[in-house]
């Protein structure tokens, strides 16, 4: 029987140990009777308590984890499309603003429209504008025209409608005659010389009176 070299005796030793086969080291070989060594067998028998080692060295078989299917996406519902549903809804706290708006329109743009200051007129701003002036003096005190100042107008004209009249219609109708109250202290004024105009074309009934009214109290 051919002989095993001791080199490969012990790298199989080395070899079951790493695997954990081998629970004790092999025998060495026995003598024979001839006087010569016979080769052991390398294979030793596997106890009980070394094939259940070798089962717990071998790795576990790895579970491969299985994926469970991804849940559905739930998509929502949309409710039905119409005419009732596009309607949008008007709050109730814009309706009163709507009916304010024209409103406010108006005082908007009048808020910014002609913001100039009418000057009102006095009683000797129509005086000096309809032309009295020119020919009683600016305070009456006479010039062309005979003065007015003093009360004179009264005394002429103690009726106040006769006053107006003349301012009126002027002094053409009585050119070259005394005009006025016949009692008064002096006696009638004139002659006319038909120079005093009519101003009914150029001043209002209002305007009119205002003037007559500034010549007999305020002069």
């Amino acid at each position: 029987m051919t002989e095993v070299p001791e080199h490969l005796l012990h790298r199989s030793r080395e070899r079951r140990e790493a695997l954990g086969l081998a629970s004790s080291s092999p025998q060495s070989p026995a003598p024979s009777a001839e006087g010569g060594t016979q080769g052991m067998s390398t294979a030793t028998p596997e106890t009980p308590a070394t094939a259940a080692a070798a089962a717990e060295a071998k790795p576990a078989p790895v579970s491969t984890p299985v994926s469970e299917p991804a849940a559905e996406e739930t998509v929502p519902s949309l409710p039905p499309v119409g005419e009732a549903a596009m309607r949008t809804k008007v709050p109730m706290w814009v309706m009163p603003v709507l009916v304010l708006l024209p409103f406010w329109g108006l005082l908007y743009m009048g808020a910014f429209g002609d913001r100039t200051v009418k000057k009102v007129e006095t009683p000797a701003d129509v005086y000096a504008k309809a032309g009295c002036s020119s020919c009683h003096g600016s305070s009456g005190e006479g010039g062309v025209g005979p003065a007015l100042a003093g009360g004179i107008s009264k005394l002429t004209f103690p009726n106040e409608q006769d006053h107006i009249d003349w301012v009126k219609n002027g002094s053409a109708a009585v050119s070259g005659q005394k005009y006025g109250d016949p009692n008064r202290p002096g006696g009638q004024a004139g002659p006319s010389t038909g120079g005093m105009p009519g101003f009914g074309g150029q001043l209002t009934e209002e305007e009119i009176k205002i003037v007559v009214k500034y010549e007999r109290d305020e002069l």
